[in-house]
């Protein structure tokens, strides 16, 4: 004879819970506490319950999916990025459906009219770029989304990025404390609003202690770098300053290979630094960069959406848009030099946060 299958009601009664507060703790329709969640789930395994997704979606008027817009890169923040996400849906039974932006796209508009076709019950969204994104956070309506990585400003959503002035701050003041008085950065746009932005946070955390001049722009890619360092190298050795500033390790790669070949020391002669680590992990620490966050946005902006959604989303007027900043590590590579300098220098600034860690603002 078939053994029935469990019930919704077999579950309740092994988590000591009633079938409504077990119904809730499955499919997050309402809070409940985290006690409470892992009894349900625990006893929902132990009877190897499964619940009808497609029957609570009809009559939820929810597909439990939710959508994540990425730029299509090939590089391991990205792949942090994913999974944590996945795994914060996951834990809350909800499926990812994911979509990527191709290099020259105008806007993610496609993406999100795609998504919002298959009825997403949420959005997560990296931005290509601060200007082109604008379109596409409107297109969401009235979907609950949330913006992880680059922010476009706007009230239509909340977002989690990286605390931009605590991070130059802690770059730059490693690098003055190793006796950086002349900065050059070589891979960022100043004409770009996102790159302008971090040439301002490092003019002003160096303020008083180094001075930071730009180079012509090249691309924030290895041959960017190699093209910025033999225009430097060109220039002579007066050109040359005391550290140079990357956009991301791939820049720092070719700027560091064409000082070695031109028999440069690194870091005794000249300091190399980058401001994005582009492999989360990794165990080789040439150089010294800033370790982004990522598996920490992923999780920040699951949890910004599922609380959008339990809230609901009001009026447009009456919405708050949240932003949560998140703290970078700076990883110390041997492209600085070991130890600072034994003297008194001008203090760097720093950004204040609520935790030394996190801050969430409105």
């Amino acid at each position: 004879m078939q053994t029935p299958e469990p019930t919704l009601a077999d579950v309740a009664a092994r988590a000591g819970v009633s079938v409504a507060t077990a119904s809730r703790a499955l499919t997050g329709a309402r809070p409940v506490s985290d006690t409470l969640h892992r009894k349900v789930r625990d006893a929902s395994r132990e009877l190897g319950y499964r619940r009808n997704a497609v029957a609570s979606a009809l009559r939820l008027q929810r597909t439990e999916t939710v959508g994540l817009v990425l730029p299509r890169y090939t590089t391991g923040f990205l792949s942090a990025l994913i999974e944590s996400v996945s795994d914060g849906l996951e834990r809350n039974d909800l499926s990812l459906v994911l979509r990527y932006s191709e290099p020259d796209a105008l806007h993610d508009v496609g993406n999100v009219e795609s998504l919002m076709a298959r009825r997403v019950d949420g959005i997560i969204i990296c931005p290509s770029s601060l200007e082109a994104s604008q379109e596409s956070i409107e297109a969401a309506g009235s979907v609950p989304i949330v913006q992880v990585g680059r922010f476009v400003i706007t009230d239509r959503s909340d977002s989690v990025g990286l605390d931009e002035d605590r991070a130059t701050a802690m770059l730059v003041a490693h690098l003055v404390e190793r006796a950086a008085r002349r900065m050059l950065v070589v891979g960022l746009d100043p004409d770009a609003p996102a790159d302008a932005r971090r040439i301002r946070a490092l003019r002003g955390a160096a303020e008083g202690a180094a001075v930071v001049d730009v180079a012509p722009f090249t691309p924030a890619v290895l041959d960017g770098g190699i093209r910025a360092a033999e225009r430097l190298g060109a220039a002579g050795p007066a050109a040359l300053p005391d550290a140079i500033v990357c956009a991301n390790d791939d820049v720092a790669a070719g700027v560091l290979a064409v000082l070695r070949m031109r028999g440069l020391a690194v870091p005794a002669r000249v300091q190399v630094a980058s401001l994005l680590d582009l492999s989360p992990g990794r165990e080789d620490l040439t150089v010294t960069t800033l370790r982004h966050p990522w598996p920490e946005m992923g999780r920040e902006a699951v949890r910004l959406l599922l609380d959008s959604q339990q809230r609901g989303r009001g009026p447009a007027a009456e919405r708050i848009a949240r932003r949560v900043s998140l703290a970078p590590q700076l990883v110390p590579g041997q492209s600085t030099r070991e130890h600072p300098v034994p003297e008194p220098l001008v203090a760097v600034p720093t950004t204040t946060a609520t935790t030394p860690h996190l801050k969430e603002t409105p």
